[in-house]
């Protein structure tokens, strides 16, 4: 769990940097600034990592002056390898607070997009969040926007000079 944990922090830590620009405004309390900088010197205590993404969206929203959207891929990634190296408990504990925190309670979000292989059961880690639309790629509406059609698939296969590979689409 703790090096799970180190990635994790340090991925909030790098979006932190990404956004750091809003430290140079007004636009941010000086409570404000001193906490976005501690969560930069990585000194913040599990707590506040686990409720970061949500003070992140506060800070941007400032800075912005509208809310923000959330685009989290593979959320469901620290999960499976907890699963499967035996950290499961400690890991949902904090992934539980980072998601309601993030979408549950955050006044500054406009929307969230969440990705992953595991199907989001409305029990598990998003327990209270209640606003999910699934769309599997299988389905309508997002089944046209993955993958290539017969037709593309065939003109990758000439680009490519894999033309006789295209008599089995």
């Amino acid at each position: 769990y703790g090096m799970a944990y180190h990635v994790l922090r340090e991925t909030i830590v790098y979006e932190f940097e990404r956004h750091s620009y809003v430290l140079k405004g007004e636009e941010l309390t000086d409570a404000q600034k001193e906490k976005y900088k501690k969560m930069l010197a990585r000194e913040g205590d599990a707590g506040d990592y686990a409720t970061s993404l949500q003070f992140l969206s506060k800070c941007l929203a400032a800075w912005h002056g509208k809310n923000v959207v959330i685009l989290l891929d593979e959320y469901d990634v620290p999960l499976e390898n907890a699963h499967f190296q035996g950290f499961y408990p400690q890991m949902i504990g904090f992934l539980r607070s980072f998601f309601e925190s993030a979408m549950k309670t955050n006044e500054c979000l406009e929307f969230a997009v969440v990705t992953g292989c595991l199907r989001i059961s409305k029990e598990s880690i998003f327990t209270g969040l209640n606003n999910f639309n699934v769309y599997s790629i299988t389905e309508e509406p997002s089944s046209t926007c993955f993958g290539f059609t017969p037709e593309e698939t065939l003109k990758l296969l000439e680009y490519y000079h894999l033309k006789s590979y295209g008599q089995t689409v």
